[in-house]
């Protein structure tokens, strides 16, 4: 029965016991069973045990491990070499019935003709055969066969364990094989390693994902879980994953990260050719912006070989934090095309990043997947799930690719696993204290850790120096008591500490996650205490790692752990004494200072507000002006007016206008001077004119102007008179300089006037469509002149050039716009670079082909993204746009450019350009022949704003020509016309003459078939003149489009010969000049002239050509509607003969259904059939 099976089991493992023992004494018999032969063999009087054993020796190579100098030789080696045993046979026969283990150890026992007895191992430690390797066999030979039980608790119960732990000693022989060093854990106790447990799947999911991002473009994985569930571990396993891909290692900060890449670079000479390519791809894509980047990672500086200590840099931007978003993003792509691989960021900790730094990581993802096929970007996060409402969102619209993994505690059998490693023991041998350390857990990695160092401090798990491996009491793990929480549980560990370890842990909490041993040590003379030898006595608790001369926490937890330690309303006085016992050593180190004032919550903001993260910084100021004691204003009145001005800049740029007033009231009452009042003056005129509140901010403006000495009388309603006289009397005021001499003109140093010059830049918005803006840039030049350039400066001779335009004097305006961008490029600044782009780029238009004008609305937009204003960007792409479709760009790719441009704009919640671009896009729908409309487009009439009906009314308009929808067309020009009378800029706009054109072209039309007629024609004729003055600097761009106004006027006059000359000329000149859009239309309005006119074949030639290059342009639906509009008007002739009817409509039918491949054929036979 079940008794014999587990006899004959027993029997099989002391056998093989046996032959182990005989393998690696290298033959020799144990000693007791040579004694027990002599005292009593078998009957033939041979070896008691069973012959089988002899056999097996003869079959067996006896020396499978080299045995040389107490150490074993494993390479080559296989469980397979022990498959002379027959373990799967054993397993499968005997394994399925346990042994009991209750009877106590017996120590000789007779089955059949086996005689058994113990056996001692001593012989084969002293032959250097490995401890666990000699505890195995005695496992083996240690069994009560008699009955089947066990011998002792650590003897095997079946052949299966046997398998298994030879298995693991192969495959782990560091862990399972060689001897451990019990000696050195009685001094050291229980060391964990970062080995990972129970994460292979998450592991595997992980590293698949960066598998796609190495050649697919971005990817994210956020790991997520409960506190000390292992996240930083995972992604520190994943870095090892990097590390066999000769990647550089996952990095902990975005600063911190990208410097420490860059100090790779300067490390390694290997990579000096790699760092040369890197350094001019960065200088020809970044140019002096990569100044900026420079300030989050120093040691770029030394690879792109910048001076930054000699250039002029202007330090303010509108919006600092999109600036270096723009810049990460290229640095990103230039990196990853660089070395071909994905620029792999790890962040941890996300549940307490901010807005800010989440939308960075968005906005790198984003940027390089949409922008670049070559760049590629990889992020890891981790955060705590129950820290977080809704976890925390990376995913970019489904855009990036997004895995989130989430991690759960360790299952018991993990767990055992882990602690079976961690003590170098088998899991049989473990699994007893795994389970009690798993119940009192719940399998969390970090409660098990700090339990099981716990118990080792305790004695309750020891080393044992006589068994040489861990031993434990089972009785006394059980009976411990424990918090269900690791917060609770770490904190109580703290508690139980000496004094001086939790003063040393406390205070070292009060300085982030880790320090220098000199600063600690300088932390100790500034503050006359003792801080380093608590640290040393918690690095031995496992509280603290200490790594490169850093002691640096081992776990968030515990540094909140330690800083919960102080009591909540005593954080602020240590923070503060802290900050003014660091403060006087400013000399001795600069560090120190700069630690000394981020305790005072100063230089930590401003470092953040370097990283363009104003909310955080916001914060901090918050959190510092908390920590100023009563009379602060009266006793540290620089620190006080610091940190308001830099609060209320914050609250500015975060939109928290109630909080700005609140600051900024405190400075004007406190502040000592009007200078020191300027800054929050400053911030709240703007905040005003962000506000809408364009009076108040205008009179604001004034006020402080008036104080600064700067006197400005404003005048004017918008008037062209108005703007003309202030023109003229700004190009007096030049007159007497040179192109050169302005260029060369000095810089403005007068802190006074440069600010001055900011508060006048900020009227420009508030007078934007008033002659009296004329004056305000008239007051910027005039300031330029007499006190130096300064950043603001190019934006008043833009301005300058753009009204002369506005007023006729293209070329004059030209002149200006030129020197503003020249003013730029030498000034190299930021803070109005977009603004002069667009604005100069408007009044190019008027004088460059319109096609070579497109890149610089990518300048500007770039210009605009490295200076944080996203305003300014979307302004950029959005004239782009229009003038990319206007331009007679393929219709596909503008489409395309007006989805990149609504998704950019979507993100950032641009909605004032948003619309008129869906207008756009609702234009090329229509003319590619699709039915779908963007959201914003399919509002009715009534709920489109004020400001949006300029687009909106033109792109009614201009679907309803195109369309030849005349009534419609009628109603909406009537509705346009309307609405821009009461909308004149002083500006001159690159729109308004494509507005200007269809109006012409519109009113022609409707001129012919109205009763208004004369309206209408003087409409189209100031739209010639318009055009044709246009044409005068700017051939290219209106050439044609004053030549197709003159054949539609001469059309409309009744002037037949002029009109096919004019119709001819403007086919021929768009065509010269690229506008393939145009040429299509010139082709199609005469083939209406001649079918009115009665030359139905003419009429079909212009009708096939146009036809052709709707076809060229990718108009589809206009090619279908063309198609279906010249049938329809051919069925109501009646001027023709039927078979004159027919035999046009039959070719029509014929050729336009030919496809765009056969258009250009179609169209040459029929030319030489005419001729």
């Amino acid at each position: 029965g079940n008794k014999s099976r587990r006899t004959r089991n027993c029997g099989i493992i002391y056998s093989l016991g046996i032959v182990f023992y005989e393998i690696f004494s290298r033959g020799e018999r144990p000693a007791e069973l040579e004694r027990k032969q002599i005292q009593g063999g078998g009957p033939d009087g041979s070896l008691g045990v069973q012959t089988k054993t002899e056999e097996l020796l003869e079959n067996l190579d006896p020396h499978p491990f080299d045995q040389d100098e107490g150490t074993i030789d494993l390479e080559g080696v296989d469980i397979d070499d022990f498959q002379l045993f027959k373990f799967d046979d054993l397993h499968d026969e005997y394994n399925d019935v346990p042994l009991q283990d209750q009877n106590p150890r017996m120590k000789e026992s007779t089955i059949d003709d086996y005689v058994m007895c113990a056996v001692s191992v001593e012989p084969l430690k002293t032959r250097g055969v490995p401890g666990p390797l000699c505890d195995l066999i005695a496992n083996m030979l240690n069994l009560n066969v008699a009955d089947g039980s066990l011998g002792e608790e650590d003897a095997y119960r079946g052949m299966s364990d046997v398998r298994d732990d030879l298995q693991l000693m192969l495959d782990k022989p560091m862990i399972y094989l060689y001897d451990q060093d019990m000696g050195r854990f009685s001094t050291t106790g229980l060391q964990f390693g970062g080995t990972l447990f129970g994460r292979k799947n998450e592991l595997s999911t992980i590293t698949d994902s960066y598998r796609r991002s190495a050649v697919g473009g971005s990817e994210s994985v956020l790991i997520s879980g409960k506190s000390g569930t292992g996240k930083s571990l995972l992604a520190v396993e994943v870095g090892k994953y990097f590390d066999q891909l000769q990647q550089g290692k996952p990095f902990s900060a975005l600063a911190s990260a990208f410097n420490q890449f860059c100090g790779f670079l300067l490390s390694n000479r290997d990579l000096d050719s790699m760092k040369q390519k890197l350094a001019h791809q960065l200088d020809c894509v970044l140019g002096s912006d990569a100044y900026y980047l420079t300030k989050l990672m120093p040691k770029l500086t030394a690879i792109l070989g910048l001076s930054i200590s000699c250039s002029y840099h202007d330090e303010n931007c509108v919006d600092a934090q999109k600036r270096l978003q723009w810049l990460l993003c290229e640095f990103v792509q230039v990196i990853s095309t660089s070395f071909g691989a994905p620029v792999t960021l790890f962040l941890d900790d996300l549940q307490w990043a901010d807005p800010a730094s989440i939308a960075a990581v968005k906005h790198l993802l984003l940027a390089v997947n949409v922008t670049s096929q070559d760049a590629h970007f990889f992020f890891l996060g981790c955060f705590r799930k129950e820290e977080t409402d809704s976890g925390i969102k990376i995913s970019c619209d489904d855009i990036v690719a997004s895995v989130n993994v989430e991690l759960d505690c360790m299952g018991e059998e993990t767990v055992n696993t882990m602690v079976s490693e961690t003590l170098c023991l088998s899991p049989r041998l473990t699994r007893a204290l795994s389970s009690a350390i798993y119940h009192k857990t719940k399998g969390n990695p970090l409660f098990v850790t700090r339990l099981m160092i716990s118990l080792c401090r305790d004695g309750v798990l020891r080393p044992s120096l006589r068994r040489r491996r861990w031993e434990w009491d089972k009785e006394k793990i059980l009976c411990q008591k424990l918090p269900d929480d690791v917060a609770e549980f770490l904190s109580n560990t703290i508690e139980a500490l000496p004094d001086n370890v939790k003063e040393s842990l406390s205070t070292l909490s009060c300085f982030g996650a880790s320090v220098s041993s000199s600063f600690v040590k300088t932390l100790e003379r500034a503050l006359g205490k003792t801080l380093l030898d608590g640290m040393d006595a918690a690095v031995a608790e496992g509280l603290l790692d200490k790594i490169n001369d850093h002691y640096r926490f081992s776990h968030d937890r515990i540094q909140e752990a330690a800083y919960n330690l102080m009591n909540i309303l005593d954080r602020c006085n240590y923070h503060f004494s802290y900050g003014m016992a660091l403060a006087p050593l400013e000399d001795e180190e600069d560090n120190f200072i700069f630690t000394a004032v981020t305790q005072l919550n100063i230089a930590g903001p401003e470092a953040a507000m370097e990283m363009s993260d104003f909310e955080a910084a916001y914060s901090y100021f918050d959190n510092g002006i908390t920590f100023l004691r009563k009379k602060h204003w009266e006793e540290h009145y620089s620190l006080s007016l610091e940190l308001f001005d830099l609060a209320a800049g914050c609250s500015l740029t975060n939109g928290d206008f109630v909080s700005l007033k609140l600051l900024s009231g405190q400075v004007i009452a406190r502040g000592r001077s009007y200078e020191d009042k300027l800054n929050v003056l400053y911030f709240v005129t703007c905040s005003l004119a962000s506000s809408f509140k364009l009076p108040e901010s205008i009179e604001k403006g004034l006020d402080v102007l008036s104080q600064l000495g700067v006197e400005l009388e404003l005048g004017g309603s918008g008037t062209s008179e108005g703007v003309e006289v202030c023109v003229e009397g700004t190009k007096d005021l030049l007159s007497t300089y040179t192109y050169d001499e302005l260029l060369n003109t000095r810089r403005m140093t007068d802190s006074t006037m440069i600010m001055a010059m900011k508060f006048l830049s900020t009227l420009m918005i508030g007078l934007a469509q008033t002659s009296s803006a004329t004056q305000v840039a008239q007051q910027i030049i005039q300031l330029s002149l007499t006190h130096g350039m300064s950043p603001v400066s190019p934006l008043g001779f833009v301005h300058l050039g753009s009204y002369l335009a506005q007023l006729g004097d293209i070329r004059g305006g030209y002149n200006y716009v030129k020197l503003a961008c020249s003013l730029l490029d030498k000034l190299e600044s930021r803070e109005c670079a977009s603004e002069v782009i667009c604005i100069s780029t408007q009044v190019v238009s008027y004088v460059e082909p319109l096609q070579a004008t497109l890149e610089y609305y990518d300048k500007g937009c770039a210009a605009a993204m490295a200076s944080g204003d996203i305003f300014q960007a979307s302004f950029n792409m959005f004239l782009g746009h229009t003038s990319h479709f206007f331009a007679g760009m393929k219709l596909q790719t503008t489409r395309e450019k007006g989805e990149e441009v609504i998704k950019f704009m979507n993100a950032r919640n641009v909605l004032i350009f948003n619309i008129p671009v869906q207008h756009m896009q609702n234009m090329v729908l229509h003319l590619i022949g699709l039915d779908e409309e963007p959201k914003d487009v399919s509002a009715g009439e009534e709920n489109i704003s004020e400001n949006m009906k300029t687009s909106y009314y033109f792109q009614k308009l201009y679907i309803s020509f195109i369309f030849r929808m005349f009534d419609d067309t009628k109603a909406y020009a009537e509705k346009f016309l309307a609405w821009n009378v009461s909308n004149t800029w002083v500006n001159l706009w690159v729109s308004y003459s494509f507005y200007t054109f269809y109006i012409g072209l519109v009113s022609f039309w409707v001129a012919r078939n109205s009763r208004d007629e004369e309206q209408w024609y003087e409409r189209g004729n100031k739209s010639k003149l318009a055009l044709r003055k246009w044409a005068e600097t700017s051939q290219w761009t209106f050439e044609n489009k004053w030549f197709l106004l003159e054949a539609e006027e001469a059309f409309c006059n009744g002037s037949f010969d002029d009109a096919k000359l004019y119709y001819e000329k403007a086919v021929t000149s768009a065509k010269t000049h690229k506008f393939v859009h145009e040429e299509a239309l010139a082709c199609e309005l005469a083939a209406y002239f001649y079918l009115e006119i009665g030359e139905a074949n003419k009429a079909v030639d212009y009708c096939l050509l146009a036809h052709e290059k709707y076809q060229e342009w990718g108009a589809i639906g206009k090619c279908t509607s063309l198609f279906k509009f010249f049938e329809g008007v051919m069925n109501k002739r009646v001027d023709s003969s039927p078979a004159i009817v027919n035999e046009v409509q039959s070719e029509l039918a014929h050729l336009l259904s030919e496809d765009s491949l056969g258009s250009a054929e179609v169209r040459k036979r029929r030319v030489d059939d005419h001729s």
